[in-house]
């Protein structure tokens, strides 16, 4: 397999779809019982993957046994159980519905593989040891299986009070942190407040959207650059290179591109895992809006090189257009008509409640608020004529709203 040959690797690629797929036959009921369309299996989704969890999943695990032990480790925060050698965990459930996921030891060393040879400038660090700092509302057996005596990963529980959190992040020294975007401003607020005095080589960013804004200040901050790791539920499908460009894992997952808008950039992705048997992913279709770059990456590999991640399909901004159609505007362009207003904003939140109207949540100066407010106002003006939108009334607040322990959406329609 080459990644720098895009012919040889597509034919590696194809290869291991359909090899994989004999075996997933073989093993899911589910898969067996239904028909394929032109030869392909129809596309899922987690409601389906909820719906027919017991006869999908390949290891004999019942929704109600995995649920149950998936529950009672987020009750306990104690993660280590599992259904003999199958780890369970819950997805964090923002899109409405929590999921349940399994993963076998096999799939855990893969993955475990994967993360480190993607992730791991080991150049960097020369014979001291990694150590990793790692955020997340849940831990699992698949996190823990990184550590060995050259590379520990510490767990940080984010349902913990951040004082304690902070606390334990300079007592332990890391040199890589990874966490969600508002979990690392709050770290780099800490270390504006208090000096670092540990050397960070590493910064990944999981979970959120990695918004411009957060990126600068974030980078700024801990004098680092930060990288993405785009991983979920469903996998580890993406993650920035040497030049700091995101790129599909499209040695791990094969994609297929929805296209949603006429410039053909912006897609929906639909995957399926190359490696994964225990609950296989079969032409799963995500929920988020993926931005791919217009041109190659000077790293040279053929994997599809990413924008950015835009958010998920249902935060865009639905308004009542001119000619009665519905007007969709792209998470990308609500973002660029707040942040582009004025360099005074530290950040911001924009939110379209139930009635249609929007609410914009700043933090700046407060003797700057209600001139950025008018530049916001003929930004956004501009984009309901661009687009032939109906205006719609704005609010404003100085100050964001968020609920503890929740992830951050900076842009979020309201259901």
């Amino acid at each position: 397999m080459s990644i720098q040959d895009p012919e040889k690797f597509r034919i590696w690629q194809e290869s291991r779809r359909k090899k994989h797929m004999e075996i997933v036959l073989q093993k899911s009921a589910y898969y067996r019982s239904i028909e394929k369309i032109d030869g392909t299996f129809p596309i899922t989704d987690k409601t389906l993957m909820m719906d027919h969890f017991d006869e999908l999943n390949t290891v004999g695990i019942s929704l109600q046994h995995a649920r149950e032990i998936a529950l009672q480790s987020e009750v306990e925060r104690d993660f280590t159980p599992k259904i003999g050698k199958i780890s369970v965990g819950l997805s964090s459930g923002t899109t409405g519905n929590q999921g349940v996921f399994l993963i076998s030891n096999d799939e855990i060393v893969q993955w475990s593989a994967s993360v480190i040879a993607k992730l791991i400038h080991f150049k960097k660090f020369k014979r001291q040891k990694i150590t990793i700092a790692f955020f997340m509302r849940a831990n699992n057996n698949l996190y823990e299986s990184i550590n060995n005596p050259k590379m520990s990963i510490h767990f940080f529980d984010l349902l913990e009070p951040l004082a304690d959190n902070l606390r334990l992040l300079d007592d332990l020294q890391p040199n890589i942190i990874v966490a969600q975007p508002s979990m690392l401003r709050l770290i780099a607020q800490h270390y504006e407040r208090q000096k670092r005095n540990y050397d960070l080589k590493e910064i990944y960013s999981i979970a959120e959207v990695l918004d411009p804004v957060d990126e600068a200040f974030i980078s700024e901050a801990m004098d680092a650059p930060v990288k993405q790791v785009y991983q979920a539920t469903e996998g580890f499908l993406a993650v920035s290179c040497q030049y700091g460009n995101l790129h599909l894992n499209e040695d791990i997952v094969y994609i297929e591109k929805e296209y949603i808008d006429a410039e053909k950039r912006r897609f929906i992705p639909i995957i399926t895992d190359l490696f994964r048997i225990s609950q296989p992913l079969i032409r799963y279709r995500l929920n988020d809006i993926l931005v791919e770059a217009r041109e190659p990456c000077p790293c040279g590999t053929c994997f599809t090189t990413l924008e950015a991640i835009e958010g998920r399909e249902d935060d865009c901004f639905a308004l009542n257009g001119r000619d009665g159609e519905t007007v969709t505007l792209f998470a990308d362009f609500i973002r660029y008509a707040i942040i582009n207003a004025s360099d005074k904003i530290i950040e911001y939140r924009a939110v379209q409640k139930l009635n249609g109207q929007i609410e914009v949540q700043l933090n700046v100066e407060a003797d700057s608020f209600i001139q950025v407010q008018e530049k916001i106002n003929e930004n956004f003006a501009e984009l309901f004529i661009k687009y032939g939108a109906i205006p719609v009334k704005i609010h404003y607040q100085n100050r964001i709203l968020l609920s503890e322990n929740r992830k951050m959406r900076r842009v979020e329609r309201e259901k």
